[in-house]
């Protein structure tokens, strides 16, 4: 009977929990109970942003500093730590003198906040496109290396294009040889430019005004090369112009010229060099004759002593030839008159072209370079017992007193 009335309170018990998780209001209304709690939302972290990652600053005057400034926005919900920014080369600099500009970067950023990173390029030493970079380093999990660039064009606050006049003279080119150079003013200020001057008679210039202040044009000739004397080398000359010009540190403007003046008649090698005889063995030698004008022909090989076998052969008909020359066993060049080949040509300027032929000089052999012996000494052993272990310089050995004499005693 016990036991039937335990298991009835168990049950009615039972039946009564749920009630109690509920909570009555004043009207005797059960309420529900209350909704379970959101669940957390994840950490985004720290995030980086950049205005932009490529910044483009157009065309800028040598020698006048860039200045650029990143803007750096905290996207994230944690703070943002810029640990380090490293320039990629040693032109490009952190900071700036700029109003307003930072003398670093900004090295937290809170949540939603911005910071600045001022960058300084140096164009004294820069010419042509240019593509800058800087890498940022920070706490964002996800891009912890950034990399942005800067990019532009450097001029010259005078620009010349091309930058110098050039010449290459052929014996066929007609006699005048002219080139015209472009000269733009890239500063704000208008430019004068005035009174044309070259530095040698080679070559004379024509300055002419396109836009008045900004872009005018130069027109260099080169003389006719006619004058020169006759040559088997190629002839360089090395001139300039010289224009007066208003540009502060620019005056006056230096224009380089250059001309490059080819022989009519190619020898090579100049000069044939035999070994001192007599010679062990016959010895055979080429010679490259070329006609760089007009045709060319070549007629009556030879060579100013007897027995040296002199033979000319077509390489391009008219043009190019070789003169052979066989020197026979036994040969010896003997002091006198030179001795020299020769072969007979029809332009009027070398009627007879003439190859030297000189003793082969031989290369001095220099003794080979032996460096001294170390020194080395050897102490008494009664000195050395009085040298401290870690002594790196042992004291010299004390003269013998002279003879006769006896040491004072300490």
């Amino acid at each position: 009977m016990k036991s039937l009335i335990r298991f009835a309170l168990v049950l009615a018990g039972t039946a009564a929990f749920p009630a109690c998780l509920c909570a009555q209001t004043p009207g005797g209304a059960v309420a529900a109970p209350p909704a379970p709690s959101a669940l957390t939302t994840h950490s985004l972290g720290p995030r980086i942003q950049f205005n932009t990652e490529n910044a483009e600053v157009g065309t800028n005057v040598a020698g006048d500093p860039i200045q650029y400034t990143f803007v750096v926005t905290n996207t994230g919900d944690e703070m943002l730590g810029l640990f380090s920014v490293i320039p990629g080369c040693g032109c490009t600099t952190i900071g700036g003198t700029a109003p307003g500009s930072a003398a670093t970067w900004t090295h937290e950023i809170a949540p939603g906040q911005t910071g600045v990173i001022p960058i300084q390029v140096a164009t004294g030493n820069l010419r042509g496109s240019i593509n800058k970079t800087v890498t940022v380093l920070s706490n964002d999990r996800t891009r912890s290396n950034v990399t942005v660039h800067i990019s532009g064009v450097i001029c010259l606050p005078i620009e010349v294009t091309p930058a110098m006049a050039s010449f290459t003279i052929m014996p066929d080119t007609p006699s005048q040889n002219t080139q015209v150079l472009k000269i733009f003013n890239r500063m704000e200020t208008p430019l004068t430019l005035s009174g044309p001057q070259s530095t040698t008679n080679a070559f004379s210039a024509v300055l002419k005004t396109n836009v008045p202040g900004q872009e005018f044009e130069l027109t260099v000739t080169a003389a006719p090369a006619s004058g020169l004397p006759p040559s088997f080398g190629t002839t360089v000359i090395q001139g300039g112009i010289s224009i007066q010009s208003s540009a502060p540190g620019m005056n006056p403007l230096q224009i380089g010229v250059f001309e490059t003046i080819f022989p009519e008649v190619t020898v090579y090698p100049v000069n044939i060099q035999l070994p001192a005889g007599p010679l062990a063995q016959a010895s055979s030698n080429h010679i490259i004759i070329r006609g760089n004008g007009a045709e060319l022909k070549l007629s009556s090989p030879g060579a100013s002593v007897p027995g040296v076998d002199v033979s000319v052969s077509v390489i391009q008909t008219n043009r190019q030839y070789y003169l052979s020359a066989v020197f026979p066993k036994g040969f010896q060049l003997q002091p006198g008159p030179a001795v020299v080949l020769t072969v007979n040509t029809d332009n009027p300027r070398f009627p007879v072209l003439t190859v030297p032929v000189t003793p082969l000089v031989a290369a001095v052999r220099r003794p080979p370079v032996v460096s001294p012996p170390a020194r080395t000494s050897v102490l008494p052993a009664s000195i050395l017992a009085r040298v401290p272990a870690n002594a790196t310089n042992p004291p010299a050995p004390a003269p013998n007193p002279p003879a006769g004499l006896n040491p004072p005693h300490p």
